[in-house]
């Protein structure tokens, strides 16, 4: 057993309450928030015996390795491990009964990007024997049972209730000559044999990109975005014979994503807006009629959504916005225990992350802003709680800052959200770094832990996030408010903002500085330039100089959908080159910190190169930090406290702190 493994032994029975994590501060140095845990993706057997988990660990050139360790409950003793190939990692993982799991692959490649499904499932027992390979993309002779679908993206869609040893696959097939997964013009949805790894089709629709919601066998509903996100489309069929038949606007709204059909077939719950605003939870008969809201806000849509087992109904859910609060929707038992735990540590998030089939053993997930998270076992029979492990246990959550959601109005009259991480040495002004998100269309900051804000909060800045138009969370019209606004309402929300906080009296207006990756790299280059004498410095981190270069080269641009995207939400190359900051460098006064990945294949390393020539030939100061091998984003931890080292001395000779 690996020496990995071992450690989480000792780290479970080190502690005994949450409580626990409270530990005395100790100044963290930088390499502590370049590091990334060891422990992550628990997943929970039905009969609450069995939890697998995925375990990392960094060799010498400082790359990552994974496996996925089965410990036996409660006593976490060691039963069997699977070992990732380089860089793979376990994207999903699901039990299919009390003795057989399916883990679905994922590719690692870059910091600022979630792991890419791989599109390989491979099922084994608990104890790492009857290994079956039961879907290969990339190696279509693993397994026999492979040829029963076509290639393709294939993810794990769900699980039969009651589990039976099969699990739901969700693929979207290659087009015919095609090498992306990404053109598909079809969805389909299989029942697959987790031991024989015989797949039978379950339900196909001729759009690509979709979802199904399963009901008896039958797929009953699909869902999604054909059109490269700007709409999202629902069908139905009453049985497996039936064809596919489009719901009505009138029935959808500008929004209907089907989420769930009661065990006894004769409800529907779905997230829904009837105009674009934030989605709400709602029940209705399965044709759409007759619909009840269960939560909703006027500012926020529905986010997190707790749900009772075995096709029940939902018990609690949370708005996206702010600092989450679930509401509860009955008093069933399950409400009960997650209020009470609620109730019992206040200044975390209380998750249910898994649980057995008959509820009694609960995997629980607390998080905070203060705290990367940690995991525990709840058993209902003795209403004992046995903390697991911690995500990230040398972050000490009383050392670091508080985040504190924020509203403030656009100087067109938007109402915006954000969040304020606060230094926590109490003084009233501070130094500021505004921190834009990536995207920028779908994606939001939140209130949970940050390691940027919190890595610039421990050295003494202030730092602003704002949620402006296009951000998720506020519903398609405010997602949508984003096209064709990347180089100029957008960047003026976060303007704003920062004019906000510096009317407010938290920032000191004499040094503030912009950081931000991708979108937000793009955001460090253009708020200097539309703002000027605002801001003192920016960090551009694998950010865009010219959208232009990725209309032609990037990942993005080599699939219909993504070609899509580039239209839709920023137009042709004239328009693109008229919102990018390479040629406005006339306008730009500030120096810069300039961090790209040379693989980088979302944003292509040629926006570093062609702005690090154009600011040598205008004479404009610069830093210049590059890796080779790196993508999207810094992946490993030599090259992530490389960049928080330069960001450190970069920001302390312009602004202090």
């Amino acid at each position: 057993m690996s020496i990995v493994v071992r450690r989480l032994l000792a780290l479970a029975f080190s502690f005994a309450s949450f409580a626990a994590l409270a530990a005395p501060p100790a100044p963290l140095p930088i390499q502590d928030f370049a590091r990334r845990g060891e422990l992550s993706n628990p997943s929970l057997s039905p009969d609450g015996q069995l939890l697998a988990v995925a375990v990392r660990s960094t060799d010498a050139e400082g790359d990552n390795h994974y496996q996925l360790a089965v410990l036996h409950l409660p006593d976490l003793k060691p039963l069997s491990r699977l070992d990732m190939a380089r860089r793979n990692v376990p994207g999903q993982v699901v039990w299919v009964s009390n003795t057989r799991l399916v883990v679905a692959l994922a590719y690692e490649s870059a910091w600022l990007d979630v792991p890419q499904m791989t599109g390989e499932l491979v099922a084994l027992d608990y104890d790492g024997t009857h290994k079956t390979t039961l879907y290969s993309l990339g190696d279509r002779g693993k397994s026999i049972h492979s040829q029963d679908m076509p290639r393709g993206a294939a993810s794990i869609a769900g699980l039969p209730e009651p589990r039976n040893g099969h699990l739901y696959v969700n693929l979207r097939p290659m087009p015919r000559g095609s090498f992306t997964m990404y053109d598909s013009h079809s969805s389909m949805v299989y029942d697959v044999d987790s031991g024989s790894g015989r797949a039978e089709l379950m339900g196909k629709i001729d759009k690509g990109d979709m979802s199904f919601v399963m009901h008896d066998g039958v797929a009953r509903f699909a869902y999604g975005s054909p059109d490269a996100g700007s709409t999202i489309v629902t069908y139905t069929r009453d049985n497996k014979d039936q064809p596919w038949r489009q719901l009505p606007a009138g029935i959808t709204g500008k929004a209907l994503v089907p989420q769930r059909i009661s065990a006894d077939g004769s409800q529907l719950w779905s997230i829904y807006s009837a105009d674009g605003g934030p989605e709400a939870l709602v029940v209705s008969k399965l044709d759409g009629s007759d619909r009840k809201v269960l939560a909703s806000d006027s500012f926020s849509a529905v986010g997190n959504i707790l749900w009772a087992p075995h096709d029940g109904a939902p018990y609690a859910a949370a708005m996206s916005i702010g600092r989450p609060h679930f509401n509860y929707l009955d008093n069933s038992a399950l409400a009960q225990v997650h209020k009470a735990l609620s109730d019992k540590f206040p200044d975390e998030l209380i998750d249910i992350a898994g649980r057995s089939d008959d509820s009694m053993i609960l995997l629980i997930h607390a998080y905070s802003d203060r705290d990367p998270g940690t995991y525990a076992l709840f058993d209902r029979h003795n209403m004992n709680l046995r903390p697991l492990f911690q995500v990230e246990p040398w972050i000490k959550p009383a050392q670091m800052a508080e985040r504190k959601p924020i509203r403030f109005k656009a100087s067109d009259g938007m109402e915006l959200d954000g969040y304020l991480t606060e230094p926590t040495d109490g003084a009233k002004v501070h130094p500021m770094v505004l921190l834009p998100h990536g995207g920028p269309i779908g994606v939001a900051d939140g209130w949970a832990y940050d390691t940027d804000a919190q890595f610039l909060a421990s050295r003494g800045y202030l730092v602003l996030q704002v949620n402006y138009r296009g951000s998720a969370g506020r519903g398609m019209n405010f997602q949508h408010a984003g096209y064709k606004h990347f180089g100029d309402r957008i960047q003026q929300d976060l303007i704003d903002g920062v004019h906000w906080a510096i009317d407010q009296g938290y920032a000191d207006q004499q040094r503030i500085c912009v950081y931000g990756g991708s979108f937000g790299g793009y955001s460090s280059l253009m708020t200097p330039i539309l703002a000027p004498g605002l801001f003192k410095c920016a960090i551009d981190y694998a950010g865009v100089s010219d959208w232009a270069i990725g209309m032609d080269r990037s990942d993005t641009s080599h699939f219909s959908a993504g070609q899509t995207y580039f239209a839709d939400a920023i137009g042709d190359k004239d328009a693109a080159r008229a919102i990018s900051p390479l040629y406005q460098l006339d306008k730009f006064n500030v120096p810069v910190l300039i961090a790209h990945g040379e693989a980088d294949q979302r944003v292509p390393f040629r926006n570093a190169t062609a702005l690090r020539s154009a600011l040598d030939k205008a004479g404009k100061p610069y830093v210049w930090l590059s890796k080779p091998k790196e993508g999207h984003g810094f992946y490993s931890e030599k090259d992530r406290l490389d960049l928080y080292q330069h960001m450190q001395d970069f920001l302390g000779k312009y602004l202090g702190g």
